[in-house]
């Protein structure tokens, strides 16, 4: 795997992009009302080791990486 991306002062990754092939998204249709609210979402995995959901434009949101 690639080299871990940077970490802000703060504790944030860096990376906005996510790895190619892991986008997915979440079929939680049938989950019934409560968990609806996750049904089309979608989410993707960073180099830093953790899946993140996606912006509008693919992008990662912001998130810190997994403690080690």
């Amino acid at each position: 795997m690639a080299e871990k991306p940077a970490v802000t002062a703060h504790g944030y990754c860096t990376n906005t992009a996510p790895v190619l092939g892991t986008i997915r998204t979440v079929n939680a249709k049938n989950t019934g009302p409560k968990f609806f609210h996750l049904h089309g979402r979608r989410y993707g995995a960073c180099p830093c080791g953790k899946e993140v959901s996606l912006t509008d434009r693919d992008n990662l949101r912001r998130h810190k990486p997994p403690q080690e």
